[in-house]
Protein backbone atom coordinates (compact mmCIF):
# COMPACT_ATOMS: atom_id res chain seq x y z
CA UNK A 1 0.00 0.00 0.00
CA UNK A 2 2.83 2.48 0.86
CA UNK A 3 4.47 2.14 -2.33
CA UNK A 4 0.94 2.71 -4.27
CA UNK A 5 0.43 5.78 -1.92
CA UNK A 6 3.97 7.01 -2.54
CA UNK A 7 3.54 6.41 -6.42
CA UNK A 8 6.48 3.78 -6.70
CA UNK A 9 8.56 5.37 -4.13
CA UNK A 10 9.16 3.14 -1.66
CA UNK A 11 12.45 1.41 -0.50
CA UNK A 12 13.26 -1.38 2.19
CA UNK A 13 15.78 -0.97 4.50
CA UNK A 14 16.75 -4.53 5.97
CA UNK A 15 19.27 -6.11 8.80
CA UNK A 16 19.60 -8.93 10.93
CA UNK A 17 19.67 -7.03 14.47
CA UNK A 18 21.14 -8.06 17.68
CA UNK A 19 20.91 -10.68 19.94
CA UNK A 20 19.56 -8.39 22.71
CA UNK A 21 16.74 -7.59 21.18
CA UNK A 22 16.01 -10.63 20.02
CA UNK A 23 15.72 -10.79 23.57
CA UNK A 24 13.50 -8.19 24.05
CA UNK A 25 11.40 -9.39 21.88
CA UNK A 26 10.92 -12.46 23.22
CA UNK A 27 12.49 -14.34 20.17
CA UNK A 28 15.32 -17.03 20.93
CA UNK A 29 18.58 -14.91 21.49
CA UNK A 30 21.34 -17.10 19.93
CA UNK A 31 23.32 -15.78 17.18
CA UNK A 32 22.54 -18.61 14.79
CA UNK A 33 18.89 -18.53 15.00
CA UNK A 34 19.09 -14.46 14.57
CA UNK A 35 20.93 -15.13 12.00
CA UNK A 36 18.29 -17.75 10.33
CA UNK A 37 15.34 -15.97 11.42
CA UNK A 38 16.50 -12.87 9.36
CA UNK A 39 17.40 -15.39 6.41
CA UNK A 40 14.10 -16.57 6.21
CA UNK A 41 12.34 -12.89 6.78
CA UNK A 42 13.60 -11.60 3.71
CA UNK A 43 12.82 -14.61 1.90
CA UNK A 44 9.27 -14.26 2.90
CA UNK A 45 8.91 -10.53 2.24
CA UNK A 46 10.49 -11.34 -1.17
CA UNK A 47 8.54 -13.92 -1.98
CA UNK A 48 5.83 -12.15 -0.69
CA UNK A 49 5.90 -9.00 -2.72
CA UNK A 50 6.61 -10.90 -5.83
CA UNK A 51 3.70 -13.63 -5.42
CA UNK A 52 0.00 -13.63 -6.14
CA UNK A 53 -0.61 -16.29 -3.38
CA UNK A 54 2.36 -17.40 -0.77
CA UNK A 55 2.83 -20.25 -0.20
CA UNK A 56 6.03 -21.13 2.86
CA UNK A 57 7.15 -23.28 4.94
CA UNK A 58 10.40 -22.72 7.10
CA UNK A 59 11.13 -23.07 10.74
CA UNK A 60 9.84 -19.62 11.64
CA UNK A 61 7.01 -18.88 9.20
CA UNK A 62 4.37 -20.91 7.53
CA UNK A 63 1.95 -19.51 5.03
CA UNK A 64 -0.24 -21.73 2.92
CA UNK A 65 -2.10 -19.80 -0.05
CA UNK A 66 -1.42 -16.60 1.30
CA UNK A 67 -3.56 -14.40 -0.73
CA UNK A 68 -1.04 -10.77 -1.68
CA UNK A 69 -3.86 -8.97 -2.71
CA UNK A 70 -2.17 -5.96 -3.55
CA UNK A 71 1.12 -6.25 -4.87
CA UNK A 72 3.64 -2.99 -5.41
CA UNK A 73 3.87 -0.43 -7.93
CA UNK A 74 7.79 -1.43 -8.63
CA UNK A 75 8.55 -5.31 -9.66
CA UNK A 76 9.22 -7.51 -8.38
CA UNK A 77 9.45 -5.62 -5.68
CA UNK A 78 10.81 -1.74 -4.00
CA UNK A 79 14.27 -1.82 -3.91
CA UNK A 80 16.01 -2.95 -0.76
CA UNK A 81 18.99 -1.12 1.31
CA UNK A 82 21.37 -3.00 3.77
CA UNK A 83 23.28 -1.18 5.75
CA UNK A 84 27.11 -0.96 7.05
CA UNK A 85 28.21 -4.14 5.24
CA UNK A 86 29.06 -3.10 0.73
CA UNK A 87 29.81 -6.43 0.54
CA UNK A 88 26.66 -8.56 1.31
CA UNK A 89 24.70 -5.70 0.12
CA UNK A 90 26.38 -6.45 -3.16
CA UNK A 91 25.54 -10.19 -3.50
CA UNK A 92 22.35 -9.57 -2.26
CA UNK A 93 21.45 -6.99 -5.39
CA UNK A 94 21.18 -4.28 -2.85
CA UNK A 95 21.50 -1.09 -2.26
CA UNK A 96 23.48 0.14 0.87
CA UNK A 97 24.61 3.31 3.08
CA UNK A 98 27.49 2.56 5.03
CA UNK A 99 29.49 4.06 8.11
CA UNK A 100 32.65 5.67 7.53
CA UNK A 101 35.27 8.20 6.15
CA UNK A 102 35.71 8.92 2.86
CA UNK A 103 39.24 7.15 2.61
CA UNK A 104 37.11 4.14 3.99
CA UNK A 105 34.19 5.04 1.33
CA UNK A 106 36.40 5.28 -1.92
CA UNK A 107 38.09 1.20 -0.24
CA UNK A 108 34.11 0.33 0.14
CA UNK A 109 32.88 1.65 -3.06
CA UNK A 110 35.06 -0.60 -5.10
CA UNK A 111 34.80 -3.30 -3.38
CA UNK A 112 30.84 -2.93 -4.52
CA UNK A 113 31.26 -2.53 -7.61
CA UNK A 114 33.82 -5.55 -7.88
CA UNK A 115 31.35 -7.70 -6.01
CA UNK A 116 28.30 -6.74 -8.16
CA UNK A 117 29.91 -6.95 -11.37
CA UNK A 118 31.24 -10.51 -10.26
CA UNK A 119 27.66 -11.74 -9.10
CA UNK A 120 25.51 -9.77 -11.03
CA UNK A 121 27.62 -9.17 -14.39
CA UNK A 122 29.33 -6.46 -15.53
CA UNK A 123 27.05 -2.50 -15.85
CA UNK A 124 24.31 -5.20 -14.68
CA UNK A 125 21.09 -2.96 -13.25
CA UNK A 126 19.22 -3.90 -9.87
CA UNK A 127 16.29 -5.94 -10.03
CA UNK A 128 14.12 -2.54 -10.30
CA UNK A 129 16.13 -1.94 -13.21
CA UNK A 130 18.10 0.80 -11.75
CA UNK A 131 21.90 1.34 -11.05
CA UNK A 132 23.21 -0.19 -7.41
CA UNK A 133 23.38 2.81 -5.20
CA UNK A 134 26.45 3.27 -2.58
CA UNK A 135 27.01 6.18 -0.05
CA UNK A 136 27.70 7.38 3.73
CA UNK A 137 25.11 9.13 5.45
CA UNK A 138 27.14 12.14 7.05
CA UNK A 139 26.11 13.66 10.14
CA UNK A 140 26.97 17.50 9.55
CA UNK A 141 26.20 20.97 10.49
CA UNK A 142 26.45 24.17 8.68
CA UNK A 143 27.01 27.56 10.11
CA UNK A 144 28.66 30.76 8.83
CA UNK A 145 32.04 29.83 9.76
CA UNK A 146 34.12 26.44 10.43
CA UNK A 147 35.03 27.64 13.96
CA UNK A 148 30.64 28.11 14.46
CA UNK A 149 29.96 24.57 13.36
CA UNK A 150 32.77 23.10 14.91
CA UNK A 151 31.68 24.74 17.82
CA UNK A 152 27.91 23.39 17.32
CA UNK A 153 28.80 20.08 16.34
CA UNK A 154 31.66 18.89 18.47
CA UNK A 155 29.79 18.69 21.82
CA UNK A 156 26.37 17.30 19.68
CA UNK A 157 28.97 14.39 18.43
CA UNK A 158 29.89 13.35 21.88
CA UNK A 159 26.29 13.12 22.96
CA UNK A 160 25.01 11.46 19.55
CA UNK A 161 27.82 8.40 20.28
CA UNK A 162 26.77 8.23 24.18
CA UNK A 163 23.29 7.74 22.18
CA UNK A 164 24.62 4.63 20.60
CA UNK A 165 25.78 2.61 23.32
CA UNK A 166 24.52 4.54 27.09
CA UNK A 167 20.63 3.19 26.93
CA UNK A 168 21.26 -0.21 25.64
CA UNK A 169 23.93 -0.64 28.30
CA UNK A 170 22.06 0.99 30.95
CA UNK A 171 19.07 -1.27 30.57
CA UNK A 172 21.03 -4.31 30.06
CA UNK A 173 22.65 -3.53 33.51
CA UNK A 174 19.13 -2.96 34.94
CA UNK A 175 18.42 -6.14 33.88
CA UNK A 176 21.47 -8.43 34.96
CA UNK A 177 21.09 -9.17 31.42
CA UNK A 178 25.49 -10.12 31.66
CA UNK A 179 25.10 -12.79 28.85
CA UNK A 180 25.03 -9.75 26.27
CA UNK A 181 27.90 -8.22 27.90
CA UNK A 182 31.41 -8.66 25.94
CA UNK A 183 34.19 -9.31 28.57
CA UNK A 184 36.91 -6.81 25.72
CA UNK A 185 34.97 -3.49 26.33
CA UNK A 186 31.95 -3.97 28.72
CA UNK A 187 29.33 -3.39 25.62
CA UNK A 188 25.90 -4.80 25.71
CA UNK A 189 24.31 -7.04 22.24
CA UNK A 190 26.71 -7.32 20.09
CA UNK A 191 27.89 -10.37 21.79
CA UNK A 192 27.24 -14.54 21.49
CA UNK A 193 28.63 -17.39 19.84
CA UNK A 194 29.53 -17.10 15.86
CA UNK A 195 26.70 -18.69 13.88
CA UNK A 196 28.25 -21.32 12.00
CA UNK A 197 27.09 -20.99 8.91
CA UNK A 198 27.56 -17.22 8.81
CA UNK A 199 29.80 -16.13 6.13
CA UNK A 200 33.14 -13.96 7.12
CA UNK A 201 31.72 -10.80 5.57
CA UNK A 202 29.04 -10.42 8.31
CA UNK A 203 30.86 -10.53 11.74
CA UNK A 204 28.99 -8.57 13.56
CA UNK A 205 30.49 -4.79 14.49
CA UNK A 206 29.06 -2.46 17.46
CA UNK A 207 28.18 0.53 15.39
CA UNK A 208 28.97 2.88 18.37
CA UNK A 209 32.37 1.16 18.85
CA UNK A 210 32.88 1.63 14.50
CA UNK A 211 32.14 4.88 14.74
CA UNK A 212 35.05 5.57 17.60
CA UNK A 213 37.53 3.52 15.30
CA UNK A 214 37.39 5.50 12.97
CA UNK A 215 37.24 8.69 14.80
CA UNK A 216 40.79 7.25 16.13
CA UNK A 217 42.05 6.25 13.11
CA UNK A 218 41.13 9.15 10.66
CA UNK A 219 44.56 10.21 9.05
CA UNK A 220 42.87 13.44 8.68
CA UNK A 221 43.61 17.04 10.19
CA UNK A 222 41.14 19.34 8.92
CA UNK A 223 38.76 20.35 11.98
CA UNK A 224 35.59 20.18 10.26
CA UNK A 225 36.01 16.46 9.95
CA UNK A 226 35.32 15.87 13.51
CA UNK A 227 37.21 12.44 13.50
CA UNK A 228 36.32 12.14 10.26
CA UNK A 229 33.10 10.68 10.18
CA UNK A 230 30.76 13.48 10.98
CA UNK A 231 31.05 16.98 9.21
CA UNK A 232 31.01 20.86 10.87
CA UNK A 233 31.96 23.55 8.56
CA UNK A 234 30.77 26.64 6.17
CA UNK A 235 29.25 26.08 2.84
CA UNK A 236 32.67 26.61 1.48
CA UNK A 237 33.77 23.38 3.85
CA UNK A 238 31.43 21.41 3.04
CA UNK A 239 31.88 22.14 -0.81
CA UNK A 240 35.07 20.92 -0.48
CA UNK A 241 34.13 18.05 1.52
CA UNK A 242 31.65 17.09 -1.46
CA UNK A 243 34.27 17.62 -4.28
CA UNK A 244 35.91 14.56 -2.67
CA UNK A 245 33.38 12.60 -1.93
CA UNK A 246 32.35 12.54 -5.66
CA UNK A 247 36.32 11.37 -6.35
CA UNK A 248 35.51 8.19 -4.15
CA UNK A 249 32.98 6.91 -7.07
CA UNK A 250 29.93 6.63 -4.59
CA UNK A 251 26.63 7.61 -6.36
CA UNK A 252 24.37 8.35 -3.18
CA UNK A 253 24.55 10.66 -0.67
CA UNK A 254 22.53 11.26 2.70
CA UNK A 255 22.38 13.86 4.83
CA UNK A 256 21.49 14.18 8.89
CA UNK A 257 21.05 17.28 10.02
CA UNK A 258 19.59 16.79 13.36
CA UNK A 259 21.39 14.35 15.57
CA UNK A 260 23.06 14.27 19.37
CA UNK A 261 21.30 16.97 20.66
CA UNK A 262 21.12 19.71 18.05
CA UNK A 263 18.29 21.67 18.79
CA UNK A 264 15.66 22.56 15.67
CA UNK A 265 16.93 25.78 14.99
CA UNK A 266 20.20 24.91 14.55
CA UNK A 267 19.44 21.97 12.09
CA UNK A 268 17.11 24.17 10.10
CA UNK A 269 20.08 26.44 9.46
CA UNK A 270 22.42 24.06 8.48
CA UNK A 271 19.53 22.99 6.03
CA UNK A 272 18.76 26.05 5.11
CA UNK A 273 22.60 27.20 4.26
CA UNK A 274 23.26 23.45 2.64
CA UNK A 275 19.85 24.15 0.54
CA UNK A 276 20.91 27.82 -0.28
CA UNK A 277 24.35 27.87 -0.77
CA UNK A 278 25.31 23.49 -1.83
CA UNK A 279 22.67 22.08 -3.36
CA UNK A 280 22.27 24.17 -6.48
CA UNK A 281 26.16 23.28 -7.70
CA UNK A 282 24.81 19.52 -7.98
CA UNK A 283 21.49 20.08 -9.63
Amino acid sequence: MLDHLSNGRLEIGVGRGGVMEAFFWGQDDDSDSNYQRYLETLAVIRKGLSSEYLTFQGDFHQFDKLPMRLGPVQKPFPPMWYMRNAETAALEGMNTVIVGTLESLKTETQRYHQVWKSTHGEGSLNEQGQNPKIGLVVHMVVADTDEEAINLASPAWDKYKWNLAAPRRIEAEKRGLTQFQTSKDGSFGFVGDRPANLPARETRKDIEAEIERFDQQSNRKDPTRLGGVALAGSPKSVHRYLEEYIETGANYFVCSFQWGDIDHKTAMNSINLFSEHILPQYM
